[in-house]
This record gives C-alpha cells, structure tokens and sequence, in this order.
C-alpha cells in the first residue's frame, strides 16, 4: 500500500495532567511564601498573672485582612511539676468578650531507673493560643486570666504565673499548606513519571541478541505509538551504536525504514548501555510489525524492543507520521 511519511514536532501529545498537578504544588508553594508577607506583629510581651486574677495587655487597632487571622500565641512560663488552667480572652471597647479560649499547660521532670542505669526525663505541654478572623476595623484587647494553679503534689499554688504572648494579624495557617504541598508535589512525580509508560504496551521484547522483532494492533490518526530500544553491549562496543527500524504493514509490505543514531546512556568497565526512543503516529489503526537490527552488532549482548500504544509525552517531540497516500500510483515512501 503506497504511504506518504511525514515528520513534524508536535506538542499535541503532550498530558497536561503533569503540568496541572506541578502547577498546583508552585501555586502551593508562593502561598507558603507569600503568607509571610501578610502577617503583622502587634505586640510581644512576658506578663504575670496572680491566681484567680487576670492582666489585660494594651489594647491594639485591629484591621481585617483579604489573608490571615488574628493568632495569639500564649506560652506559659511554668517551674517544673506544676500546672496551670488559663483562659485566654479577646475585649471589644466596651470590655466584652467576643472570643475566649481555655488551656490546661503543664510542665513534669523525674529520674528513672533501669538495669542499673538511671537519668532524667521531662515532658511539657506550655503552648495554647488563638486565632480570629477579623470582620472589621476595631480596637480590641487582650486578656489573660489564671483560674487554676498547682503542682504535681496536689497543693494549690498563690504565686502569680509568667505568660510569654504574642499577638499577630494576617497570619495564615500554614499547616494546611503544607499538606497541600506535599500532597500536589506527589500527584506531580507520579504523573512525570507515569506519563512514558502511559497507554498500553502493545510489544516488550528482550533478546540476547541485536535484531528483535514483534507485531502487535497499534495506531490510529490521532493516538502516539512510542518506539523504545534499549541496548546492552560488552565492553569493545564503540560509544556511538546505530539502529536500523523496520516498520511493516498487515500485508508484511514495509512502509517505513530509517537508520537511527543510539545515545549513550552510561557505561561501567564491562558494560555499556544505549537507548533510543522514536514517536510515530500510524494511520489507520492496524496490525504493524516492527523490526530493530543494532549496528554493529558484534558487541551486542541484549536489546530490548518496547512498543507503547497510545502513549503521552511530557515535551514537544518529533513524530514520523505515516498514512495512506492520496495517490494510488504513489511511490512508496522509504528512508535509507
């Protein structure tokens, strides 16, 4: 059957599914850094508070933001073995609460024993804090109260508390960044790598030889067929191999044939590897075989022969595109 060939460079086989999830990790990732220009520190002060007492720092201009909250960042600055239930709470002008929140921190040390052994061990839960959307510009104030204080030995304890707090406005929570990040950034190296073995493989050949060959159903105007030779040869092989691909019709006529330069891939004192890899769309959809004969073959000790129907690309690439020519009396088209 007479066939007219064509190469061209094309990015119509290109999966936009690998950009898409790349794209969302860097979306992702200037979030992350933008969200560090948003945030505004309001005050950063260490107070004490006296049992069943509570301290309310300066009060401070409030301003809603596109981005962000109001956090407030309470830490509280306990001795060992002791405990403390605090209450942190948010003052409109008129002194009511228009958001509060309750923590229970602690700090606990101890000595432990074992085989003979022994050291010391302390665990602490000192963090609590706050966040609040801001609805519109107002003056707030911000409050800590100590409702309950003692030690490990069950007494209750008089002495006033130390709190280490911080107040900031437009700060993003970047914990859920974080995992979109990662999560995008995993979709996208599953897809970068999934996208060379899309489709179906329609041949896989290993000989331990240079000339393998297959058929298999491949094609169609509008679907890519991934040609992909890989070569092992011995330590005389030359750095620079050849391949010689042979295409064939249903009929067994051959429709395609072109000598192709291998590229070097790595090589070890006993061993060196070649790869090729050539995109062909073939119309109509039909049974193809597919030839391969490495030149020279002498130091050839396996090649493999992977035929991908159907498959996807990552970048523009050159595809051969072989089709029925228009002309019944066209010479068939034939690359030495």
């Amino acid at each position: 059957m007479p066939v007219t060939t064509k190469t061209q460079r094309t990015s119509r086989f290109i999966d936009p599914w690998s950009y898409i999830a790349l794209g969302a990790a860097g979306l992702v990732l200037l979030a992350l850094i933008g969200s560090q220009f948003f945030y505004k520190r309001l005050t950063s002060e260490t107070v004490s508070v006296e049992p069943e007492e509570s301290v309310q720092l300066e009060s401070t201009q409030l301003e809603p933001q596109l981005i962000g909250a109001l956090r407030i960042d309470v830490r509280a600055l306990l001795p060992k073995n002791t405990w403390v239930i605090y209450e942190i709470q948010i003052l409109d002008k008129n002194g009511e609460v228009i958001a509060s929140a309750m923590k229970e921190a602690w700090s606990e040390s101890g000595t432990w024993y074992e085989d003979g052994e022994s050291g010391t061990w302390s665990e602490s839960d000192l963090q609590g804090g706050l966040d609040v959307q801001a609805k519109k510009n107002e003056k707030i104030t911000v409050a800590i109260a100590v409702l309950e204080y003692g030690n490990n030995a069950g007494q209750e304890l008089e002495q006033p508390v130390s709190f280490k707090i911080t107040v900031e406005n437009g700060v993003v929570d970047t914990r859920y960044l974080w995992s979109g990040l990662i999560g995008s950034a995993i979709l996208g190296i599953i897809a970068v790598i999934a996208t060379p073995i899309s489709g179906k493989t329609a041949i896989a050949k290993t000989i331990q030889d240079s000339d393998p060959s297959g058929r298999a159903t491949v094609g169609g105007a509008d679907q890519l067929v991934r040609i992909k030779i890989n070569v092992k040869s011995d330590e005389t092989s030359p750095r620079y191999l050849n391949a010689r691909l042979v295409i064939n019709d249903s009929y067994g006529e051959q429709i395609y044939a072109r000598t192709l330069p291998m590229h070097f891939i790595f090589g070890t004192e006993d061993t060196k590897r070649h790869q090729l890899q050539y995109f062909f769309t073939l119309d109509p959809r039909s049974s193809y075989g597919f030839h391969v004969d490495v030149i020279p073959d002498a130091p050839v000790d396996q090649t493999k022969l992977t035929v991908r129907d159907r498959n996807r690309t990552l970048f523009p690439v050159e595809v051969v595109h072989i089709s029925p020519s228009p002309l019944s009396d066209h010479p068939q088209d034939k690359h030495p």
